[in-house]
């Protein structure tokens, strides 16, 4: 079993990442609740003899959840001895401030509509 965790900065290609990887055949997952990577898991890896191949996307958007139960979550996998693999997307500011501008998305974070603050802040989560 392959299992591959996307994760990095919003507007660094996540989503892409994700599309290529179920073009190789992966089961892909984008934006599943921290809650649920654990049961999740535990079907991939025990239940499912179809999925060989299975990646998840997590990112910003699951709030505090993504500080406080991530790192549970790998802790556990870890102790069931589930291989995992973290693929971290970032790129500098300026792309992202670009992307987002391009898109005319708001950035998650940016409370007051400026990007910048939104990428401060959230790379001080990721951290």
């Amino acid at each position: 079993m392959r299992f591959v965790i996307v994760t990095g900065m919003s507007g660094a290609g996540k989503s892409t990442a994700l599309r290529v990887l179920e073009d190789a055949g992966f089961f892909c997952v984008d934006n599943l609740p921290i809650a649920l990577i654990s049961k999740f898991a535990d079907l991939i890896f025990t239940r499912n003899q179809e999925i060989t191949k299975a990646a998840l996307g997590i990112d910003i958007r699951s709030g505090q959840a993504l500080e406080a139960g991530l790192k549970q979550v790998l802790e556990e996998m870890t102790a069931k001895n589930y291989n995992y693999e973290i693929l971290f997307l970032d790129a500098m500011d300026e792309v992202l401030i670009k992307r987002y501008k391009e898109t005319r998305r708001s950035h998650p974070l940016s409370v007051d509509g400026r990007i910048n603050r939104g990428l401060v802040a959230e790379r001080e989560k990721v951290a």
